[in-house]
């Protein structure tokens, strides 16, 4: 199937702004300008302005500056002069270029669309000269892509007017000589005629019928490269100017309203029954809002009375703490004042068993000086033994004395050991209710905060941002098994995303999108199956180093060396 060209030569009446507000996709104030025609208002970001002058300047100032050469101009002699264009002269020609539809849809799919607009391109500036293709403008989002290259009519030469004039008198001229009249003198009506240099500005020695003919043929003959060929020459086919356009638009659009209507008043009591059924909708709606604002109130009540318990935790918590660091100290000092007091006792009764066996000799050493019948050698010794007996008194009664002032000590810190069992207690019994009341009125918050406890994420901002919806994200960090115990090695450490899966009862903290206990079970299993691969590779190793190289019998094991002989 043939491709055909399409190159379509229109005046531009009036101002350059006028047609640069469909091209440029923007008014005169600058804001955004949106043509009827547009099927993909998608692809108007794709629309492209090939010629830079205008890119930077815009297409009207463009033209107003190839009409400025026009304007102010310079004579044979060099003197500058300015020559007017005149009041709705045609300043512009707008040149369409594109294809027929399944033609340019074989140049876009061949990614050849834009190789196909420079090429364009530079046959109208061959064609026209360079500098009077001040525009070149790439529609993607109309029916079919096409450009839009604006052409300044400057010519230079004399006017057809002019040339016929001169032909007139060529040939009076002639007429006379041959008769033998007088040659009539012509009458100078314009100061300065054209000459070969002068530019001026004529739409309609451009818009010649010759010169548009040759142009599509010449126009098809630069397309072949892409598929393409001129269209029936003579054809009865025209082109669609924008107005029209728009008026068969208009009317089809018109026509389908009509349509519409008709069906809509066939469908009136449809639409009071539906907007009925809208209105009851819209109270439904507004009941079913009010319920939710409600909702979100109490659910803001319930967030807030959460911190607030959660701030009475915190502020408990350090309390517990040191509650129970005295607990232990004076568990620790009843302990050891309890084996003082052993040790006192014990010294008591080794001091009475003394004191008897004293009182004994005493007793037996009076009898024997009453009976006189120690010498004076016993009498020394009876001494020794009463002065061995004050002294073994007066240590007793010392120590009588620092036993009673430890058993003091000893009471004293009983009573405080007491005294914080009886606030550690109270301590428990408090944060006991506070948990209580906390999983009561919200037990899926509760429940989600102990799993974020078994895992020693115990930081209030850390939970809150995770209870919120946020994600958690942590550096390599070594876990502890909640359910063993037991710390993950540093090797199979990784960085974690830690955050709130579910909704209601259903809800579950997840680390790197798997519960809890299904990350570290995999985790585990990562660390036994490494185990095993390694016990595996130790195993082989032995059995290759108990083989023969060459027979692969197995060798003696080594003897233990029993020495050096000499």
């Amino acid at each position: 199937m043939s491709h055909y060209t399409v190159c379509h030569y229109e005046k531009c009446y009036g101002p350059p702004v006028s047609y640069s507000t469909h091209i440029e996709r923007k008014k005169a104030d600058g804001t955004e300008h949106v043509p009827y025609n547009i099927k993909r208002r998608d692809l108007t970001k794709h629309n492209k302005e090939f010629i830079k002058e205008a890119r930077e300047i815009g297409r009207s100032a463009a033209i107003e500056k190839r009409l400025d050469a026009v304007r102010h101009q310079k004579d044979a002699d060099g003197n500058e002069y300015e020559r007017k264009i005149r009041k709705g002269q045609i300043c512009c020609i707008e040149i369409r270029m594109s294809a027929s539809v399944e033609g340019m849809a074989e140049i876009i799919e061949q990614g050849r669309l834009m190789e196909w607009c420079r090429e364009s391109i530079k046959w109208a500036q061959k064609e026209h000269g360079k500098e009077n293709i001040v525009s070149a403008v790439l529609h993607m989002d109309e029916e079919t892509p096409h450009l839009h290259v604006s052409l300044v009519p400057v010519v230079s030469g004399e006017s057809k007017k002019q040339r016929t004039t001169k032909k007139r008198a060529a040939k009076d001229k002639e007429k006379a000589e041959k008769n033998g009249d007088e040659v009539p003198k012509k009458k100078r009506r314009y100061k300065k005629k054209a000459t070969v240099e002068t530019l001026r500005l004529c739409a309609d020695d451009v818009m010649t019928q010759w010169d548009l003919k040759r142009r599509q043929t010449e126009y098809a003959v630069a397309m072949a490269p892409f598929g393409l060929e001129r269209g029936e020459e003579g054809s009865p086919a025209k082109h669609k100017d924008l107005a029209q356009y728009y008026k068969e638009q208009y009317e089809l659009q018109r026509g389908r309203l009509d349509e519409l209507l008709k069906e809509l008043a066939g469908q009136e009591d449809l639409v009071k029954e539906k907007n009925r059924e809208i209105l009851k909708k819209d109270s439904q709606i507004w009941e079913q809002e009010k319920e939710l604002n409600e909702t979100r109130s109490e659910l803001t009540e319930k967030k807030n009375e959460i911190a607030r318990q959660q701030q009475q935790l915190d502020k408990l918590l350090p309390l517990i703490v040191k509650a129970q660091d005295r607990l232990d100290t004076y568990t620790e000092a009843g302990e050891y004042a309890e084996g003082r007091i052993e040790s006192a006792d014990r010294l008591l009764q080794a001091a009475d068993s003394r004191e008897k066996e004293v009182a004994k000799v005493e007793k037996e050493a009076l009898d024997r000086i009453n009976n006189a019948s120690i010498s004076f050698l016993a009498k020394k010794e009876v001494e020794r033994l009463a002065k061995e007996n004050a002294e073994l008194k007066l240590l007793v009664s010392g120590n009588a004395t620092a036993l009673e002032r430890e058993a003091a000590a000893t009471r004293h810190e009983k009573a405080g050991r007491v005294k914080a069992e009886q606030e550690l207690q109270l301590l428990k019994k408090t944060v006991s209710g506070s948990q209580t009341a906390l999983e009561r009125r919200h037990p899926d918050e509760a429940r989600l905060i102990r799993e974020l406890v078994s895992i020693e994420i115990t930081n209030p901002e850390w939970q809150d941002c995770i209870l919120d919806g946020g994600v958690l994200r942590l550096k390599p960090y070594a876990f502890t098994d909640p359910a063993t115990r037991k710390r993950i090695p540093d090797e199979y450490c990784q960085a974690t995303e830690i955050k709130v899966e579910g909704e209601g009862k259903d809800s579950f903290i997840s680390i790197c999108g798997k519960r809890i206990s299904d990350f570290f079970r995999d985790i585990w299993a990562n660390v036994k199956a490494a185990l095993g691969i390694k016990q595996r590779q130790e195993e082989e190793k032995r059995k290759q180093q108990t083989q023969k190289p060459d027979t692969g019998q197995t060798q003696e094991p080594p003897r233990k060396s029993r020495g050096i002989r000499r």
